[in-house]
Parts: C-alpha cells; structure tokens; sequence
C-alpha cells in the first residue's frame, strides 16, 4: 500500500463520504425525511404542507450540507487529505507523507518534484472501521492526528 507519487482526494470524494457516514451526516438524512414526509403529505391533504416540504427540501438540506462541507474540510482532521501526501503501510501503522513542491512558481504537472514537509503516523489499533470504494479504500480513526484515510486503489 505505498504509493510513490503523491496525491490528493477530491473535496467531492469527501463529502460523499461525509454524507454517507452515519456520525456526520445523519441529520441531512433526518431532514431529508421529514421533507419527503411533508410532501406526501401535500400532494394528499393540504397545498401548504407541499410547500413547506419543498422548502425543507430546496433550502434547508443545502445550507445543512454547506454547513457540514465547510466544519469537516477545514477541520485540521481533514487536512491532509486536500494536501498532496503518500501513505506507507507498515507493521502496525500507516505512515503518512505529506509534500509540497519543490519549486511552487512551476505549473502543476504529473511528475513534479517533491519535498516532504510532514509525517505522522496513524496506529492500526485506532481503526474504528473500513470501507472500500471505486477508487479508494477508506479508513476511519479515533483518537489519531487524521480522522479519516483515503487510501487509492490500484
């Protein structure tokens, strides 16, 4: 699970992630609920329960989703996973590398060079739990620097 050249998970990648885990997202999915409730409901009893329903829906699950998006990505858990970085397996740890470029004024290409300006390193006791994606598999911490590890599959 080395992976030599560094690389980035997407801001969309993340919040997928975010939405669907259940500790972060479960009060979008709540909301989301009681939205689709309230317009069944209008579309058989009253035009203002359809209405207000379609606020809940078109206003109040984005600003939610906003709200989440912003208090997770610049969360100092999160990080590392905006940053170029590389993940090492070992023993019984994942060592995470964390670059920036040699020269900044260069424009981005595929095989820049790169300076380690980090490393810290994340106990596999400390894995609460795993999943795996199309592109990543996707480790979740407690108590560890990173909360949350994208690690892509090859």
């Amino acid at each position: 699970m080395d992976t030599s050249q560094p690389f980035t998970v997407s801001r969309n990648t993340i919040f997928k992630t975010l939405i669907c885990n259940p500790s972060t997202g479960w009060s979008i999915w709540i909301v989301s609920l009681i939205g689709i409730i309230l317009i069944a409901i209008g579309c058989f009893v009253d035009i203002r329960y359809l209405i207000f329903g379609f606020i809940v829906i078109l206003t109040i699950i984005p600003t939610m989703a906003f709200f989440l998006f912003v208090n997770y990505m610049f969360a100092s858990e999160m990080v590392a996973n905006l940053l170029h970085h590389s993940v090492e397996k070992q023993q019984d740890r994942y060592v995470v590398h964390i670059f920036r470029p040699a020269n900044p004024e260069e424009p981005f290409e595929k095989d820049k060079t790169w300076i380690e300006s980090g490393r810290f390193s994340l106990l596999e006791s400390n894995i609460m739990k795993r999943k795996s994606t199309a592109q990543y598999d996707v480790i979740f911490f407690k108590d560890s620097p990173l909360s949350v590890l994208y690690i892509p599959r090859f």
